[in-house]
């Protein structure tokens, strides 16, 4: 069994502005994800009338966000350890729903086709091999894996960001703009023709998606905000001095003064959370998907695959010439390379987290025991390069169909599933006065059934085809 949480004092909180960062690790990700290749690829094909499935996504996802944040900050303890201690099955379950959906390099392979364009030279297998080397490179320079991230995110998304403000400036006009703001508000309506999976994947990455929203509680614990200031953080083992990480989380007295403190916790997250990846990203994902249905439509150029960062590069490529074809790619390669570390880091940091936990305590202790001898922070490095190895050599490798199928439905599959263990455990599990409010359970409670539905008709139309 897993021990009971620990009793400390909640930190006081640090002013907002050092605090924030999780927030903008998880924009990248939305931009990287829904907003650069899959939003811009629909509403080139279907119109701005869909994309009120953008809005609903990653507003569904604010509020996931916010309460995966919420349970970090209570207990310093990632989601993954405080379900299993719901159902213990649950550790297995979330270590195969990782690999089935991250182990593909298909962001290598996207950053390998732009290098190949942008330099003129090279196969995109060899560009991607760079670009996987260069993961390795970048996180074993930084001290602490987190924040080494979470730096190179603050100079890449405000410049990409401001470069995207000016393309629309000028290139849309203010019908364009109401036009946006019609799709937003155009609520179930789904073009004929579209395929289910395609849309149903970008409602679910139109945000983070899939398990990525859980790996909010690893950045905020290992940033060391609330109750995870007392849990430590994963620490190059050759550039800095490893400390040590508690496998559980912990908790605090209810009191006037720690209830103030919590407060101030509570509206970092927000501002984090809602205005940083949900309003920044809101807009980020709009322009975008304006910008590519504004520019692109007349060319009739649809964003497809490998391609889609190269065929979006004439959005900037319109106003700047041959200069902005090639800034766009340069700014698209920055983005969606933070995207692949980001997701690296995730399912690096997911696997480690539930292994070093699970090796010490828990009732698959016994079973993991072979890894109590090895650090976290040992771990971390060792599987990152692992992982990035196995990257490379799947790379000759096209993503075989069934497990492509696999791994969409999945994503959503898993937020069906961790939806309802996130209401349960922040209403059950935490103290009452930190629980969500009635607002936050009813939008989380339709979260959860959305994910369902949308889950068994994707699954139930896989079957007909495959059957």
């Amino acid at each position: 069994m897993y021990p009971d949480l620990e009793k400390k004092d909640l930190p006081t909180p640090p002013s907002w502005t050092k605090a924030i960062g999780v927030g903008l690790v998880i924009m990248g990700l939305a931009i990287g994800t829904g907003e650069l290749i899959l939003w811009p690829h629909l509403v080139v094909k279907y119109g701005l009338g869909i994309l009120w499935g953008a809005f609903l996504g990653i507003t569904l996802q604010y509020f996931i966000n916010q309460e995966v944040g919420r349970h970090a900050l209570a207990t310093g303890e990632s989601f993954f350890t405080s379900s299993s201690r719901i159902f213990k099955w649950l550790v297995p379950f979330w270590i195969i729903s990782t690999f089935l959906l991250y182990i593909w390099p298909g962001w290598a392979s996207t950053l390998g086709t732009i290098l190949s364009e942008l330099f003129g030279f090279g196969s995109y297998i060899f560009w991607a091999w760079i670009s996987l080397a260069l993961v390795l490179i970048l996180t074993f320079l930084g001290k602490i894996a987190y924040l080494t991230l979470e730096k190179a995110l603050k100079i890449i998304i405000p410049v990409f960001f401001i470069l995207l403000l000016i393309s629309s400036f000028l290139v849309l006009k203010p019908n364009h703009l109401k036009e946006a703001l019609w799709g937003i508000t155009n609520f179930g309506w789904i073009p004929e023709g579209i395929d289910l999976n395609v849309f149903f994947g970008a409602i679910i990455f139109a945000g983070a998606g899939g398990l990525l929203n859980l790996c909010v509680s690893l950045w905020y614990r290992d940033k060391g905000l609330a109750m995870g200031h007392y849990v430590g953080k994963i620490i190059n083992p050759i550039t800095g001095k490893p400390e040590a990480v508690s496998a559980t989380g912990y908790n605090f007295e209810i009191t006037p003064e720690n209830l103030e403190k919590w407060k101030k916790w509570m509206t970092y997250l927000k501002i984090d959370q809602g205005f940083i990846f949900w309003f920044l990203g809101l807009v980020t994902l709009i322009l975008l998907s304006l910008n590519a249905y504004v520019v692109l439509t007349p060319l009739e150029l649809v964003p497809e695959r490998d391609k889609v960062a190269v065929t979006q590069a004439n959005i900037f490529g319109q106003q700047w010439g041959k200069i902005g074809f090639n800034l766009f790619l340069i700014m698209a390669f920055l983005m969606l390379f933070s995207v692949m570390w980001t997701i690296i880091d995730a399912f690096v940091r997911i696997i480690t987290d539930i292994l070093y936990v699970n090796s010490r305590v828990g009732p698959f202790s016994k079973y993991l025991s072979w890894f109590k001898n090895i650090s976290i922070h040992h771990l971390y490095y060792y599987l990152i390069v692992c992982f990035v190895i196995t990257s490379g050599l799947l790379l000759p490798f096209k993503q075989p169909l069934v497990l492509l199928t696999i791994s969409a439905v999945l994503g959503g599959f898993t937020m069906a599933i961790y939806t309802p263990i996130l209401i349960y455990l922040n209403n059950k599990k935490l103290q009452k006065p930190l629980r969500p409010s009635l607002l936050t359970n009813i939008i989380l409670i339709f979260a959860a059934i959305f994910y369902i539905v949308f889950s068994f008709i994707i699954l139930i139309n896989f079957l007909k085809e495959a059957f």
